[in-house]
Formats: structure tokens, sequence, C-alpha cells
């Protein structure tokens, strides 16, 4: 019998995925979990999703597994800003419902960009 192991499952790497949130609009928006306003707009890049399948020791997650946010969103979402654990305390399931949704955005924004291409699809 196989066993399934979600972590071994294949890594998309892509320069162009990730530049292409540098365009788009703070998705995260988890900064006003407390009151917060988010960065300028020259501040976004791609935040990966920590928790997602295929993290592992010294490895990022998928760069599907990514929202678009601004450097303090950022912070707050690796908790490199110590605030980031107060929101996860606090809020845990409208933070992660947050961050799927800001996932579900720029995945979206992405296709619309063309740089996925849903074979036999119809964009509307």
């Amino acid at each position: 019998m196989n066993q399934f192991n979600p972590n071994l499952l294949i890594k998309v790497r892509s320069d162009d995925l990730m530049q292409e949130c540098e365009k788009m609009p703070c998705e995260l928006r988890i900064a006003g979990f407390i009151g917060l306003k988010c960065e300028s707009p020259e501040t976004v890049v791609g935040c990966h999703i920590e928790g997602s399948i295929g993290k592992g020791t010294s490895t990022k997650v998928s760069d599907v597994f990514v929202a678009a946010g601004c450097r303090l969103c950022h912070d707050l979402l690796a908790c490199v800003d110590p605030r980031g654990h107060i929101i996860r305390d606090s809020y845990p399931s409208a933070f992660w419902h947050q961050v799927m949704r800001a996932n579900q955005a720029t995945i979206s924004r992405w296709i619309s960009a063309g740089l996925i291409v849903i074979p036999d699809s119809e964009l509307i």
C-alpha cells in the first residue's frame, strides 16, 4: 500500500509569479487586525504562507502558496514582528481566513495576468 506524503509533492519556483506580486496591492491586509495600516504599495512582495504543504527544514513552501503583502503584513505573517503572534493568538480563525483569501486573490491575479493558464477554461 502506498502512503501519501504531501511533503514529497513538487514545489513551484517562479521568479515571474513572485515579481508579479510586486505589482499588486497588499492582499493580506492583516495589519488592520491591530489597528495599523498597510505600508506603501512599493513594499509589496510575495509572502510565503507557512504551514502549507512542502515546508521543511531550510526550505520554503511552493511559490503557489503565496499572498501579495506589504512589508508590515509580511512581517506580521512571518512573526518577524512579534505582534504577529498576538494576531494569531487573538484572532486565529479570522487570521487564517484572511490569509487564505489573500492567497486566492493572488492566484486569481496571476491567472488574469496570464501567468497561470488553465487548459480548456474560460475567464469570466
